[in-house]
C-alpha cells in the first residue's frame, strides 16, 4: 500500500539525517518548537510498516530512559533516503554505542526546546555538526537569547579523554562560540576531562564547561549549575533576577554617566 508522503514526513526523513537516529519523543519536540510536543506515533508506525522507516529496540539499558522496555530508536532506510534525498550513512547505526552518542545528543537538543517552552530561554537555534567520529569533535553549535543575552555555545558529548579535544575547542572558541560545554555520563568522566584540559594549558581552557547528563535532565539545559575547569561553579547562565523587596529600594546606588 502506498502513500503520499507529505511535507511533515519528509521533515521526519531529515531530522533523522541529521541526528542520525531518533526517538520518537526527539522528533515530537523537534517538529513542535516551543509549542506542545506532536503525536506522531501513528504517523511513524505508518511509515516503518511502508518501509519508510527501520524500527527496533536499542540494545542496551540507558540511564535516562525511564520505562521498562528498552526504547525504540527510528533510523532512515534506502526508500526514505531516495525521497528526502539524503546520502548513504557511512557509520554503523546498528552499533548501541553509536546509537548511545547520538541519542543523548538529540536529548540535549530537545532540553533546549523544553527550556523554551518553559520560557527560561528565547531564540532557540540549534545546529548538528555531523561527524563520522562521534566522540571526538563539537556535536552542535546552539544559540539562544536568555535575560536579554545571546548565547552562542558549542556542545561535545561524552567525548574522549584525549589531548585530540583540545583543538577541537580551540577551533569552536574560533569560529565564535563563547563557551563549550562538555557533556559527561559520569563524574568520573567529567573530573578526567577536566584535569585533561586543565593540564594542556590552552588559554580557551576557562571557557569549557562541565555537567553530567544527570544534572541536565533534572535542572534543564541553562538552569545546571556547570563548573569549569576547577569544578567551581559557574552563572554563565544565569537565574533570572529576583525583584529586589521595597525596602531596599532606597539603599540602591544611583548610576551615574560614564
Amino acid at each position: 500500500m502506498a502513500i503520499q508522503l507529505n511535507d511533515r514526513d519528509l521533515l521526519i526523513f531529515q531530522l533523522i539525517d541529521e541526528h542520525r537516529v531518533l526517538l520518537e519523543k526527539h522528533i515530537s519536540w523537534f517538529i513542535s518548537g516551543e509549542d506542545k510536543p506532536v503525536l506522531i506515533r501513528d504517523r511513524l508506525r505508518k511509515l516503518f510498516y511502508l518501509d519508510y522507516l527501520l524500527c527496533h529496540r536499542h540494545g542496551t539499558k540507558l540511564p535516562w530512559w525511564t520505562t521498562p522496555t528498552k526504547p525504540l530508536v527510528y533510523m532512515l532506510s534506502q526508500i526514505s533516503r531516495a525521497a528526502a534525498n539524503c546520502s548513504e550513512e557511512a557509520l554503523d547505526l546498528y552499533d548501541s554505542e553509536v546509537q548511545r552518542h547520538f541519542l543523548e545528543v538529540a536529548n540535549l537538543r530537545m532540553l533546549g526546546l523544553i527550556d523554551q517552552k518553559d520560557e527560561k530561554l528565547t531564540k532557540f537555534h540549534w545546529t548538528t555538526v555531523k561527524t563520522e567520529a562521534p566522540g571526538k569533535t563539537v556535536d552542535a553549535f546552539v544559540t539562544f537569547t536568555q535575560n536579554a543575552r545571546a548565547h552562542k555555545i558549542a556542545i561535545v558529548n561524552h567525548p574522549a579523554v584525549t589531548t585530540e579535544l583540545v583543538p577541537s575547542i580551540d577551533e569552536a572558541i574560533k569560529s565564535g562560540a563563547e563557551s563549550v560545554l562538555l557533556v559527561s555520563r559520569d563524574d568520573v568522566h567529567q573530573a578526567a576531562l577536566q584535569k585533561l584540559i586543565a593540564a594542556r594549558g590552552s588559554i580557551n581552557a576557562k571557557r569549557c564547561l562541565f555537567a553530567t547528563h544527570h544534572e541536565i535532565y533534572r535542572e534543564g539545559l541553562v538552569a545546571t549549575q556547570w563548573a569549569t575547569c576547577d569544578a567551581t561553579k559557574s552563572t554563565v547562565f544565569a537565574k533570572p533576577a529576583e525583584a529586589a523587596p521595597a525596602a531596599a529600594w532606597g539603599n540602591m546606588p544611583v548610576a551615574t554617566a560614564v
